[in-house]
């Protein structure tokens, strides 16, 4: 007996250092540098070795040059989020809003049930609470503010706050002094929480629309790894704007009808037919593509992850290979979670991704998941994202907020969440630790703008249970041309191209909730790397009107108007 216990104490020990092992490992990079070929030297970091591994090349070194690689110093954000997993759902909510139309953002974060959500204006020395000064108003008592977008909802040249949570959507109303609280009547089954929204003129009629993403309550949940259970869950709904902003619920007429949780979601055109399409991201289900038929109607089109299993959670788009075609990160739970715990009430049969996923735009709705060419695939758990080119390079890098407040693992080994970026040659590189921007808390989502005007964007991490985390971009000698937008119905969608004397063509688009529960800038940064000029600057615009700067100014910005 004495044997048996001696027996099965020493499995029992060796199994719990295999699981700390496991779990202490995600947080390595899967992406180590790879000697290519059988001889020492080096070469340039933008070739592409051949299929033959080094027949034709010497050993390369493919690790992303430090002169590439931007730099950040962190500076103060005095915003604590305090998180209660019994009274809420692990979210929060952030965006960049410009409130005063002076072209600096300032920060919208939430607080916990227990605590106000407040407003922070960058300066020199760090971010200020503003709250009080701009009569921020006070939610509804022991609630929540799950997700935010910044978006002048009445079209009167102030950009106002649209907020959800567990009190349904609120509008905060910019009166250019203040702020003020309006409800806005949604009517949310028993089954459904307010937990995410995104905005567009769907139908062209010159009034803003809403999706608004529903996760199913605190109070009803039975488990997160539910995929298979049709009845179960939130019904996500697409609010059309009565011209007043008053919204009707057309869910069903619109073909969008599906009971399932929703994380984020985002409207752009993705096939340049001048509507805007839906991409979604369902939990422990699919990220769906919707096409724009007329206006009216929405038909479900195919894409890589149709008819598998997955996590998708955040969103980023961008163009990340400049071919002008807007493409698609979502967030999973990648090497954090090991599969046969993933799949839950998954048959053997079921297909489940567990890595991150890249939809490559490939044009009409036909899409690549390029993940593991672009050597992204296999990082950890994660939730909001978000393109943006850092180096001003003119290659877009990947910013992925990671760690989950309920995961017991991440309580004793934190992910550093990864700034991936992009080389020349399309892959990406986990630089987090050289650029100094490690951030071992429970992000929810990145958020990048340039708050100190210098035309290099900066990051904050908006993390829950934990402090925000800011960091200026200490810059370089690249160039670079900015694009900002007014935040109303008539420039969601818009599409930028900036064409480089060099023939280079660097593409994005205006949308409204990339990353998670979250609101980027209303400004596009366009790298130009070493080029002094750029050939042309066009913008065509939802309508369909287009306008082209020939020869404009760069290290500006821009600021757009039809």
């Amino acid at each position: 007996m004495k044997k048996i216990i001696i027996a099965v104490g020493s499995i029992l020990i060796i199994a719990f250092i295999f699981v700390l092992w496991f779990f202490k490992s995600d947080a390595s990079n899967p992406y180590q540098d790879i000697q290519w070929g059988r001889f020492a030297g080096s070469c340039e970091g933008n070739e592409v070795p051949d299929k033959d591994y080094g027949k034709n090349f010497a050993s390369c070194d493919y690790t992303i040059p430090e002169e590439e690689i931007p730099s950040f110093s962190q500076i103060p954000f005095a915003f604590t989020n305090t998180f209660d997993n019994k009274k809420s759902l692990p979210l929060m909510a952030s965006a960049l809003i410009d409130i005063d139309n002076d072209g600096i953002d300032e920060v919208f974060v939430g607080g916990g049930v227990t605590q106000e959500d407040a407003l922070f204006k960058y300066t020199e020395t760090g971010f200020i609470d503003i709250s009080a000064q701009v009569n921020l108003p006070k939610k509804p008592k022991q609630t929540t503010t799950l997700g935010a977008v910044s978006f002048d909802l009445d079209k009167d040249g102030l950009t106002d706050l649209l907020l959800t949570g567990d009190y349904g959507i609120l509008w905060y109303r910019n009166t250019g002094k203040s702020f003020e609280a309006r409800k806005i009547d949604v009517k949310l089954n028993d089954k459904s929480t307010a937990a995410t929204l995104t905005v567009g003129d769907y139908n062209k009629d010159g009034h803003a629309d809403i999706f608004l993403c529903n996760y199913i309550p605190l109070s009803k949940m039975e488990g997160q790894t539910i995929f298979k259970d049709t009845n179960y869950g939130a019904s996500s709904l697409l609010l059309q704007n009565n011209g007043d902003n008053t919204f009707k619920d057309i869910t069903d007429e619109a073909g969008l009808a599906y009971i399932h949780n929703t994380f984020q979601a985002i409207f752009v055109d993705i096939d340049n037919d001048r509507f805007l399409d839906l991409v979604v991201a369902y939990d422990t289900g699919e990220a769906r593509t919707y096409k724009n038929l007329d206006g009216k109607t929405f038909q479900l089109m195919p894409n890589p992850l149709t008819g598998k299993y997955a996590y998708p959670m955040g969103i980023a788009m961008g163009d990340y290979n400049n071919d002008g075609l807007i493409d698609f990160f979502f967030s999973n739970t990648g090497s954090s979670v090991p599969s046969f715990l993933a799949r839950g009430d998954l048959a053997e049969n079921d297909e489940f991704v567990g890595e991150w996923i890249l939809l490559r735009n490939d044009r009409n709705f036909k899409f690549t998941d390029t993940a593991k060419e672009t050597k992204i695939a296999d990082f950890e758990f994660s939730w909001g994202a978000v393109f943006q080119d850092f180096n001003l390079d003119g290659l877009q890098d990947l910013v992925v907020a990671e760690n989950y407040v309920d995961f017991p693992p991440h309580k004793l080994f934190k992910l550093p969440c990864r700034f991936l970026l992009q080389r020349p040659d399309g892959t990406f590189g986990a630089t987090e630790d050289q650029s100094g921007v490690i951030n071992k808390n429970y992000a929810i989502t990145p958020l990048t703008g340039d708050f100190n005007l210098d035309g290099y964007p900066d990051l904050i991490y908006a993390n829950l249970d934990g402090p925000v985390q800011a960091h200026i971009n200490k810059g370089g000698t690249h160039h670079y041309l900015c694009v900002r937008f007014p935040e109303n119905a008539d420039y969601i969608g818009a599409k930028v191209v900036v064409e480089t004397i060099g023939g280079k063509t660097l593409t994005d688009v205006y949308a409204i909730g990339e990353g998670l529960s979250s609101d980027q800038t209303a400004a596009l940064t366009f790298g130009l790397g070493n080029a002094t000029s750029v050939k042309t600057l066009k913008i065509i615009f939802p309508s369909g009107q287009e306008k082209t700067i020939e020869h404009p100014g760069i290290d500006q910005v821009h600021f757009v108007e039809m």
